[in-house]
């Protein structure tokens, strides 16, 4: 996710300067056409204001569909951030005895792997080197062979609360609000994976930047008996703004897709992190992850 205020044009030139480019070079020939070697029948009369306000509202629509995916997986993490700190606060406080601390702290820590390990699922990268260094040998066996890590950490977590109901420490009420939170954490990971596996229709893909295309390449030709030798700049720069929000569209579409415009996973499984382990009282706990760049990951 960019957190630099400042605006970095070099970002936006990377993504939308090849085609600006080569629209460029054609409305500078369009021009020369029509000025130097005077081919009027090159300037049309177009209703361009009337085409272009109709792709606005096509582009919007679909900036309008890739923002609320963006801001839905956002929602889905912060969920995910909340009812991680209440089932370790829950843990921790319901499960007493020494064998119920000990339980606990396995308890809290397969939360700690459970957001990393979704972070990865979610990135398609392999989760075991993580994974290894936070969880127990005899986890790590059980769970290596699963087609869904996260959900495999959720059973090994339900597999503990069974443990301590049947040991008779835990009233069934207590484990009623914890199998409650790991529930809301389930469905979390759900609507995650519904948005990572569900794209948008690709006919939002296609034809936005079909029409933008078309639409830059008929812009000269209407705009030329106007501006004359100044074609190439209005026409350049109209293109511009609607190549830009052409990009803004297509960035935030996938948000988990490792680019600067994704949900800060690695933040958010970060600050999971800290605030259980934190919770847990143990004194060697991570940093916060900082912005590199502007960018915050």
């Amino acid at each position: 996710m960019i957190v630099e205020q400042r605006l970095k044009l070099p970002w936006i030139l990377r993504s939308v300067g090849p085609p600006l480019l080569v629209l460029l070079a054609y409305d500078i020939a369009v021009t020369v056409l029509f000025v130097v070697y005077h081919q009027r029948w090159i300037g049309l009369d177009l209703p361009l204001a009337l085409l272009g306000s109709t792709l606005a509202i096509i582009v919007g629509l679909r900036n309008n569909a890739s923002y609320a995916r963006w801001w839905e997986a956002r929602t889905l993490w912060g969920s995910a951030v909340n009812n991680s700190r209440s089932l370790a606060r829950g843990a921790i406080a319901m499960l007493q005895g020494t064998l119920g601390e000990a339980r606990a702290t396995a308890l809290v820590h397969l939360q700690i792997a459970w957001a990393h390990a979704l972070r990865l699922a979610l990135r398609r990268e392999d989760p075991w080197s993580e994974l290894e260094q936070l969880l127990p040998a005899d986890v790590l066996r059980r769970v290596r062979g699963a087609a869904n890590v996260p959900t495999a950490l959720q059973a090994e977590m339900g597999r503990l609360l069974s443990e301590a109901d049947q040991a008779g420490g835990l009233a069934s009420v207590r484990l009623a609000a914890l199998d409650r939170t790991l529930t809301e954490l389930a469905n979390a990971q759900g609507g995650l994976e519904r948005i990572k596996n569900t794209p948008l229709p690709r006919q939002f893909d296609w034809f936005p930047r079909i029409f933008i295309s078309v639409y830059s390449l008929l812009l000269p030709l209407g705009l030329v008996n106007d501006l004359g030798p100044a074609t190439p700049i209005g026409s350049t720069v109209i293109s511009f703004a609607f190549y830009v929000l052409d990009q803004i569209g297509r960035d935030l579409e996938n948000p988990f897709e490792g680019t600067p415009h994704d949900v800060p996973m690695s933040a958010i499984t970060r600050t999971i992190e800290i605030d259980l382990r934190q919770m847990l009282r143990e004194r060697e706990t991570p940093q916060p992850l900082a912005p590199v760049h502007g960018v915050l990951w």
